[in-house]
Formats: C-alpha cells, structure tokens, sequence
C-alpha cells in the first residue's frame, strides 16, 4: 500500500498543469506563442478582431501572422532598427522604474481601517470656492484688502478688466466640488470654518500663497456599509494610497537624492527654456529631438540654433557627476507630455525645472531597480521581449506595403462599380469628392492585404507553423458572446502604456 501510495503521488505530482506561460499554443519557427501571451492579448483587444464563427481561432491567426511578418523582420535585422531600439529602451526604463516604485513605495503603503473609514466621513462635505493665487505671502496681503472691500469675485473681475491681454475671466478660478483632501492640510485648517462668501487670509497654496471665498457647501449623507464596502470606499483607499505614496517618495528622495547635493544651472535654464518653449509651440518632431539639436544646420530656426549652442552646457551637478542639456533633451524625447500640457511661458519654465529634477530622481531610482537584478527579471525580459516583437512586426510591414499606391482612375472605377460597398443608399457620381478619402482607404487596404497575404505564403515555407488545436480550445478566456462585443483598453497605471501588445487593426482596416 505504502509504494502504490508513493506511485500515485509521484504521477499526480507529474500531471501537474504548467502555468499558461509555459503552455506552447503556438509556434512560428524557432518562435512562439504562449497561452498566457495570447488569453492577455485576447482579452485586451478590440471587439472586432474576435468576431467569426470561431473568434479564438481567428484572433489567433491574426497573431501567427504578425508573428511571420516579424521573423523576417528579425531575419533582415529590423529589431535593431532606431524605431525599435528606442522604443524598447524606453519600455525598459519604464519597466525598471515601475519595479523601483512596486517594491519601495507601494508595498510599503499601509492606510489603518479607522483613518481609512475617518477619510470617506470627511470626504462627505464637500466645497465650491474662488481661489485667487499669488506668487508670495506680500502680494497676497495686498490682493486682501483689496477683496475684502467688496468680495474675491468682484477683485477678480476688477483685475481682468485692468489686464492688456484678456483672460478667461473668473470662472477659470473657481473650482468644481472639492473635499479635505484637495487641499494641503494647512491648508485646509485654515479654511475649513469659513462663512460662505466670506475672503480668507492668506493660505498656502502651491509654491506661493492664494485667498480663499468659498461660494457653497454640501454635506452628503453615508450608509453604515459604504464604510465597508463600494465605490466611496475604493475611491477614498485610492486616494490615501496616492497621498501616502506621495509622502514615501519624498521621503526616498530625501535620503537618497538630497546627499548627492543636486544643482541646476539657473542661467542655463533661462537659456533653453525660450528656445525649448517656442519649438513646442512650433510642434516637436516624432523622430529624435536629440538629432534634430545636433544635425541642426545653420539655416534652421533660431530657438533649434539656440539648443544646438546650448546642447553640452552643464545642466545640473551633483556629487560624483553632472548632466548636459543634451542628455535632458535624451530625456526629454521621451516624456514631453508634461511641457506641451503647459499653458504659459511661465508655467512651462516652472514645469521645465521640475522635469530636470524628476529626471535626476528617476535615474537614480532605476539604477537602484538595476542593482537590485529587476532588469534581467522574469517579467521585465518577457515584457520587453513581446514589445521587441510587436514593434519588429510593425516596421516589416510598414517597409512589406511602402511603396503600394492609389490612382484617381482606379478610385473613380471603384466608385463606379463598387459604389454599394460605401454601405451608401444610391450613389451620385457627381458627389465622388464626398467619398473620395474613404474610396482611397478601402483600396489601399485591399492592396495592403494582398501584398501582405503574398510575403505571408512565402513565409509559411520558411517558418513552419504548429498550433495546438486542443490548448485552444480549451483555453479558459473571458470569450462569451457578450464580452466579444466590448473592447477593454487596458493600460499601466503607472505609465499609461499598454499592458501588453494586441493584434494590428490595420487588418481589418487602413
């Protein structure tokens, strides 16, 4: 009894399931599918790539596809093309820092269940009010006694009328409904037990200070299980979870960055800052801002001249190193969302010199990651391993269908003779200028895939495929009727980025 009890011990320990990401489902010469790579695209994808009688299967085909189109991409050496190169480099940082924050910040984040239920209690009232910011604590003295004569509305409205240049008017200074956690918690004291309509002194306000006049006040009402449970509770346990994140990272920034003792070049900032300002005003180029500094010819326009002159002047300097303009302008190409958000010179400066900073911080915090061994990590090697492929794929195809083109005389016969697949009731063939873009589209999609579907048969041969029928279709996925309706964009918390690469919609459409 004892070694049939063994052997049975022994075969079940065998029969163990493999995780998904070691099931092959697919292979694609020496390269392969694996089912946890595509129940994730799968379910990620958009609706109309899992349609069909068998949407498994023809999602699955789309991706086999993809996969031959990048084998010979790889074959011709395109992964190490810049296009490639540079998005899996910034993939990689993104990657390393999301590993920084995961184990150093966000782990750490504890919020106690009574602060937690205190919090959705407070978050119940809730304030309009006028904020009127100014740049120190003397300005705002002023703008008091000033307001404090009628009230902040009617001070707004005077210092519009006296401006050269018209603003938006006061509305751009009163805020939607907003709770205790909107304001800094000195802040917030401040304010808390003030009159409707009444002016406040001076509170602190970003890096300066700002009054104060609140316009309306509501108290909502809360069920004993909305402390436990729901919305209210996963918005507010959120919320805390942010601040205290906040609260961790400066804390890191602290006792990290503070003893490398980092300094900016002011007078070099007030050098660049024009210059980058008018060229995000101009619009920044798609290919690499640090090229277009460098190989800037002299005939280029004044504020790309600028930077060129500027490009290895000393940025900032800390202990055991510095940085040049041109290595925040490396930085730069990849994270220039926060500058074009800006709606004033003065607002971009302010932001330029705390990207500056936020880069420093963020190259220490993944060179920590880097020395802690994420960068060869399990997940990161996959992530960028699955992105090299995806992006491999689109530069073939791209170079496969670049030369294919669409002639007035090809659009007009379509027009004349296809005109029913325009999904139009009637066709009037004096109105082609009507149709005419969408006439090109459906032509150069049907020229795309038939090119495509040519280099594809060609490729068969020189990289065989196996599907394992059976995986398939006994895959667990989110597959119902009704989930293949809808289309989920799922995309990094931390960074916006999607969470994994999902089929090209270019196949059904140009």
């Amino acid at each position: 009894m004892f070694v049939a009890g063994c052997m049975v011990f022994s075969c079940a320990r065998e029969k163990k399931t493999k995780p998904l990401s070691e099931l092959v489902l697919a292979k694609v010469g020496d390269r392969v599918i694996t089912a946890e790579e595509f129940k994730y695209s799968y379910e990620f994808s958009f609706a109309p790539l899992r349609q069909g009688p068998d949407p498994r299967r023809t999602y699955l085909d789309y991706m086999v596809k993809e996969l031959l189109l990048a084998n010979e991409g790889y074959r011709l050496g395109l992964h190490k093309s810049r296009y490639v190169a540079s998005r899996v480099a910034n993939r990689r940082r993104n990657d390393l820092l999301e590993a920084f924050y995961l184990k150093h910040v966000h782990s750490r984040v504890k919020i106690p269940e009574d602060e937690l239920q205190k919090a959705i209690q407070r978050g119940t009232i809730k304030w309009r009010m006028i904020i009127w910011p100014t740049p120190s604590l003397d300005e705002a003295q002023k703008a008091l006694i000033q307001a404090r004569k009628t009230d902040l509305k009617d001070f707004i409205a005077k210092q519009q009328a006296f401006r050269e240049t018209p603003q938006k008017g006061k509305r751009q200074y009163e805020t939607d409904w907003i709770d205790y956690l909107d304001l800094q918690p000195e802040a917030f004291e401040r304010i808390k037990d003030l009159e409707i309509g009444k002016v406040s002194d001076p509170i602190p306000y970003g890096n300066g200070y700002a009054l104060v006049q609140i316009t309306d006040i509501n108290r909502q009402g809360i069920k004993e299980e909305e402390l436990h449970s729901g919305a209210k509770r996963k918005q507010m346990a959120d919320r805390l979870h942010d601040i205290e994140a906040d609260r961790i990272v400066h804390s890191l920034m602290d006792s990290l960055i503070t003893p490398l003792d980092v300094r900016v070049k002011g007078g070099v900032v007030e050098a660049m800052a024009p210059a980058l300002y008018d060229w995000i005003r101009e619009g920044l180029p798609e290919t690499s801002v640090v090229e277009a500094v460098q190989n800037a010819p002299d005939t280029a326009k004044a504020y790309l001249k600028q930077l060129r002159a500027l490009k290895d002047q000393t940025l900032l300097t800390y202990r055991g190193g510095s940085k040049a303009v041109l290595d925040y302008l490396a930085y730069m190409n990849y994270y220039r969302r926060p500058l074009k958000q800006s709606r004033s010179y003065e607002e971009f400066k302010e932001t330029l010199i705390t990207e500056i900073g936020t880069m420093f911080k963020n190259e220490q915090f993944m060179h920590i990651a880097e020395q802690e061994g994420y960068a060869d990590s399990a997940h990161i090697v996959e992530d960028l391993r699955r992105w090299e492929r995806k992006w491999t794929y689109d530069v073939y195809r791209a170079q496969t269908v670049r030369d294919l083109t669409v002639s007035e005389a090809e659009m007009h016969d379509f027009f004349r003779n296809r005109w029913r697949e325009l999904l139009i009731a009637d066709v009037d063939t004096t109105r082609f200028y009507k149709y005419e873009h969408e006439v090109h589209n459906l032509l150069m999609h049907e020229k795309h895939l038939q090119r495509l579907q040519e280099r594809l048969t060609e490729l068969e041969k020189r990289y065989p495929v196996f599907i394992d029928e059976a995986l398939l279709s006994k895959l667990a996925l989110s597959d119902s009727a009704r989930s293949n309706l809808t289309s989920f964009f799922v995309r990094k918390n931390f960074t916006g980025e999607a969470l994994v690469p999902i089929v090209d919609m270019k196949w059904l459409r140009f």
